[in-house]
């Protein structure tokens, strides 16, 4: 089918730099992603102490808390500048960081009891390419272990799509997003501009796959889940067109 595709990886890599950094390293709702964290990783049903890998991490908001609350973390993320944000924030009891490509995981089969992909981490390089990504999750998943995916989905941004707005980010700046959604395609493509109190203009334009739940659910399948299980938030509450999506997968 024709229509708008994902960026490619090399946009994706602009993005996920300092720019990203500045527009979120400061975000009011780092406050509460350590408890965010917490929950996805008992709604993944992880026992205590488990081996618990986050990824994408970016620069482990959600790693670094569940490391502190005693899980054993691997957080992965393929941007060193990320990862080198992670380890300033981490200091000596962080999560063990690490700097790969989440479609081709560096660790053994079965190694981890959970994992969590959060704040909607997929969709960067459309359906075949996550599917890729689903199953290399799963091949490092234990018998039983479960994923917990928190995104967003495309009944809900079509429900309270907006082609721009605007908020405060760190240090006196603007972020401004505008944005357009290919129906067709399902792929979402977004400007954001930085503007600094100078009024100086920085800004990123990339593309992004948004599925339904029933596509995340197929493709789950697709990557040898099973039991995949909707819901509206992270402690359990049923899922509709108005809330984010999550979804618990069984390896």
């Amino acid at each position: 089918m024709e229509g708008q595709a994902p960026s490619p990886p090399e946009t994706w890599d602009a993005l996920f730099s300092e720019f990203y950094l500045r527009a979120y390293a400061d975000d009011e709702a780092d406050a509460g992603a350590g408890g965010l964290a917490q929950s996805a990783a008992r709604l993944a049903a992880c026992p205590a102490g488990g081996d618990v890998l986050d990824v994408p991490c970016g620069y482990a908001r959600h790693a670094i808390p569940l490391s502190r609350a005693g899980y054993r973390v691997t957080a992965v993320d393929r941007s060193p500048t990320l990862l080198a944000e992670a380890r300033r924030r981490a200091g000596d009891d962080g999560p063990t960081l690490v700097e790969a490509d989440y479609r081709e995981l560096p660790f053994a089969d079965e190694s981890f009891d959970a994992a969590l992909n959060l704040f909607t981490s997929l969709g960067f390089y459309g359906d075949d390419e996550d599917v890729k990504v689903l199953a290399e999750i799963g091949r490092v998943l234990r018998p039983a272990g479960r994923l917990v995916i928190e995104t967003m989905h495309r009944d809900r941004l079509v429900h309270g799509f907006h082609e721009q707005d605007w908020r405060r980010v760190g240090e006196g700046r603007l972020l401004l997003e505008q944005r357009n959604f290919d129906a067709a395609s399902g792929v979402a493509q977004t400007t954001q501009t930085l503007i600094d109190r100078t009024g100086e203009r920085d800004s990123r334009t990339f593309a992004v796959r948004v599925y339904t739940a029933t596509e995340l659910v197929a493709m789950l399948r697709r990557a040898g889940f099973d039991d995949a299980r909707c819901y509206g938030d992270l402690e359990g509450g049923p899922f509709d067109t108005t809330t984010r999506l999550i979804i618990v997968a069984r390896a």
